[in-house]
């Protein structure tokens, strides 16, 4: 007798032998019992699942000779096959003339269709029902779909169709609405390792339950992918399989490497994961399966420390439970998603690019370079803290603002003369807050039409302001609470030679809605060039957020003038660029920016 691989081999024969899929089966047998039998089926899930296994079940048990069992009172249809009878061995070896096993991915023009649609008019050769089994029908024509449609609703009551897919997606919505469609799921590494413990019993093969839990997660939840693994390595290594042959041979890392590395990494110690990155490389590893173990083992780390009652979710065996249980108390589980995510993204530039070693070796030095982030709660806690703080100091200034009412007007010449001249620090001491009359009162507190006029101000015993210094006060389109902050601005983002030259002493006025006229000393102006006043336009205008002409003028100014404007009474505000800038720099914001890769936009 010729040689029969584990999978063909060890094809369930009966209902009850297929592994992970009872919601299938036991719905099928039950419409077989009462005979309740579709006329079209669609069977869909990964591969290696059992798909083609039950469409071969389902036809010899509606074709079985023998479908019931007798029992001590009574017969009964059991819903299974017999596998005695000729029905079931001659579907069993594939040599019926009434089940049609058709592969659509080479039989998928139109053509065949047709020829499908009249043979269906013949009846069975020799049994109950004549079986079409369509597999990876996903890969039919849009013309092949639409050559089906009609026979697949109405098919002679002879015929059952049963299509398989891996693709459920592709097939179109009205082939769909005409079937029973049926779900198959990948299979857990619990039921993996039990068939293949009854395989390795059976076939007389010695390996342990690390070496079977080895070999589940290698095929991803599909049988058949074990199987042959499982057959594969009895063929390179007899039948004494040891987990240090099993992973030579698949070419994984030593689990003591692998070990090793991923301490490395939840320790963040580079040195120590690059060494191991490369013993594993010089002993020949596939440097891609030991990534997608990583990947594995972190992604189990990172379920236990969510919630430790996750434990039947991982992949790995249950004997390392309580190790991982223990680790993942070491890690937070936003540190292990970033671990993840670039892990992910160093297998994606993998495939796309190649150099396998230096991408992990980039994803370690990555990884290394993770910090714990701030827990969401205490960030929102610290923005309301920081807001409640805002909005104290703002109700004090409000207060402090209505309990005294300086003439702006005055204040706003005597600010915009310091600008325009320099003023000396005895004219400065000038710059006071007027007394406010009753009347001024009442019209503030009231702000009706009917209010009386203010009164004019009345003589204080300031000293006056000379004539010849109110003939260089000029009308200023800004506020000039906002000019001495607009300038330091400007000036942070100048060049050293600029800011320390040119426009050391300079102060700025504007002069116009567009238009800043910006006075420099006699000294620094003799410097002053084209390159100096282009430079000086493009930042000024990025600062205030319009286009703006700059006008360089020389005069005689103290460069204490926009000291004294800035040491005045005068509310001290913040542009937009500035507020960004410092948020940008703050020690709780900037963890939460990278730990998103964000940025700030807008402030507020």
């Amino acid at each position: 007798m010729s040689y029969e691989v584990f999978a063909q081999k060890w094809r369930p024969q009966f209902f009850r032998d297929v592994v992970g899929q009872v919601h299938v089966t036991t719905t099928i047998q039950n419409q077989i019992k009462s005979n309740r039998l579709g006329h079209a089926y669609l069977f869909r899930g990964p591969r290696g699942t059992g798909k083609t296994t039950v469409a071969r079940l389902f036809a010899k048990a509606v074709n079985c000779l023998k479908p019931t069992q007798e029992t001590e009172f009574d017969q009964s249809i059991t819903g299974e096959p017999c596998n005695t009878c000729d029905a079931c061995n001659q579907i069993t070896q594939g040599s019926s003339f009434d089940v049609i096993e058709m592969d659509a991915a080479s039989n998928r023009g139109i053509d065949t269709i047709r020829d499908l649609r009249e043979n269906v008019k013949l009846s069975p050769a020799a049994y109950t029902y004549k079986v079409y089994i369509i597999d990876e029908v996903h890969m039919l024509t849009q013309e092949g779909f639409n050559a089906l449609l009609k026979t697949l609703e109405e098919p002679p009551s002879h015929v059952i169709f049963i299509m398989a897919t891996t693709e459920h997606s592709k097939i179109p919505k009205t082939i769909v609405s005409r079937c029973q469609d049926f779900d198959f799921r990948n299979l857990s590494s619990e039921q993996i390792i039990a068939r293949l413990q009854l395989i390795a019993s059976d076939e007389g093969i010695s390996a342990d339950t690390e070496v079977l839990s080895l070999i589940a997660r290698q095929s991803e939840g599909c049988l058949r992918d074990a199987e042959n693994l499982l057959e594969r390595l009895v063929s390179s290594n007899a039948k004494e399989l040891t987990i240090e042959n099993v992973e030579e041979t698949l070419g994984l890392g030593s689990s003591f490497l692998l070990n090793e590395l991923s301490e490395s990494i939840v320790k963040q110690n580079l040195t120590s994961g690059l060494q191991t990155l490369n013993k594993l490389s010089r002993q020949g590893m596939d440097l891609v399966l030991c990534l997608n173990q990583l990947i594995t083992y972190f992604r189990d780390l990172r379920l236990l420390a969510i919630d430790n009652q996750l434990g039947e979710l991982i992949q790995a065996p249950s004997s390392e439970l309580p190790t991982l249980k223990d680790k993942a108390q070491e890690i937070s589980v936003e540190r292990l998603s970033r671990i993840i995510r670039i892990l992910m993204h160093a297998n994606r530039d993998i495939k796309e690019y190649g150099y396998v070693q230096l991408q992990l070796e980039s994803a370690l030095v990555q990884i290394n370079a993770i910090k714990e982030g701030i827990k969401l709660d205490e960030i929102v806690n610290k923005l309301i803290e920081i807001e409640q703080k805002i909005g104290s100091i703002e109700t004090t200034s409000h207060t402090a603002s209505q309990s005294r009412q300086p003439d702006t007007d005055a204040i706003k010449g005597i600010s915009q003369s310091v600008v325009e001249r320099g003023m000396t620090d005895s004219l400065a001491m000038q710059i006071q807050d007027p007394p406010i009359t009753q009347s001024e009162e009442i019209h503030a507190h009231d702000g009706s039409v009917d209010s009386p006029p203010k009164k004019p101000i009345p003589e204080t015993k300031q000293k006056p302001i000379p004539e010849t210094e109110l003939k260089t006060i000029n009308t200023v389109e800004s506020s000039p609470d906002k000019l001495s902050d607009i300038w330091n601005e400007v000036k942070s983002h100048l060049p050293v030679m600029l800011n320390h030259g040119v426009f050391q002493n300079a102060v700025p006025s504007f002069d116009g809605k567009d238009r800043v006229r910006i006075s420099c000393p006699l000294g620094s102006f003799s410097i002053a060039d084209e390159d100096a006043r282009k430079e000086i336009t493009k930042i000024f205008s990025e600062v205030i957020g319009r286009q703006v002409s700059i006008e360089l003028v020389k005069t005689e100014i103290v460069p204490k003038a926009v000291e004294t404007l800035e040491s005045s009474d005068v509310e001290v505000k913040t542009t937009p660029s500035m507020r960004k800038r410092q948020a940008e720099k703050d020690e709780q914001i900037r963890p939460i920016l990278e730990m998103f890769d964000a940025r700030i936009l807008e402030t507020k």
